[in-house]
């Protein structure tokens, strides 16, 4: 049911020099707000996950890895954490160098974007981390279950900015459908 959605993201790997050149991004969602609506329109009863998101980007980095791509692929949870263990007295990092790695890598890829608890820190960081790769034109592609228009309600602080930042330097793709992963359960053994 996503074929269409898959062809964007082929073509945005075959395209990948042109991309690199201009730092475009790409935003891989599915938001639950918008299945009635959409599920109305195609006659069709639509879910917004389990739909192949993750999957989606995970061959994306399989290409840009076949292809000596740098690439880090990582989920938000998992950013943050990085962040976060640098804050130990025997780490072997500073924050700033953390930092240093997601601001700089050519394709940063974060899954599940606007799923971590959120406090003003994470805020802070994330929005730290978006607007210097969008200064750079760095590549940044993001799975997530919100629609551009709802982060501000995820992200009271900087929602709005990080939306913002998003719509002007991101394609879109929209995924919606049958749940993979209710269907694989209820398949024959």
């Amino acid at each position: 049911m996503n074929r269409e959605q898959f062809g964007k993201a082929i073509d945005f790997v075959k395209n990948i020099k042109k991309h690199t050149e201009d730092g475009t991004w790409l935003y891989i969602f599915g938001d639950d707000a918008r299945v009635t609506e959409v599920s109305r329109e195609k006659g069709a009863i639509l879910n917004a996950y389990g739909t192949g998101k993750t999957y989606l980007m995970q061959c994306m980095a399989n290409a840009f890895s076949l292809r000596k791509i740098p690439a880090i692929y990582v989920t938000e949870e998992q950013l943050f954490n990085d962040i976060k263990s640098t804050y130990n007295r025997d780490s072997e990092e500073s924050e700033d160098e953390a930092l240093q790695r997601y601001y700089s890598v050519p394709i940063l890829m974060i899954d599940d974007i606007f799923t971590a608890p959120y406090k003003e820190w994470a805020e802070g960081k994330l929005y730290s981390i978006l607007d210097e790769r969008m200064k750079n034109d760095k590549i940044t592609i993001m799975t997530s279950n919100y629609s551009l228009g709802r982060i501000h309600e995820r992200l009271k602080i900087n929602g709005g900015k990080i939306g913002s930042r998003i719509k002007g330097q991101a394609e879109q793709i929209e995924m919606l459908g049958p749940d993979r992963r209710v269907m694989k359960r209820d398949e024959p053994a």
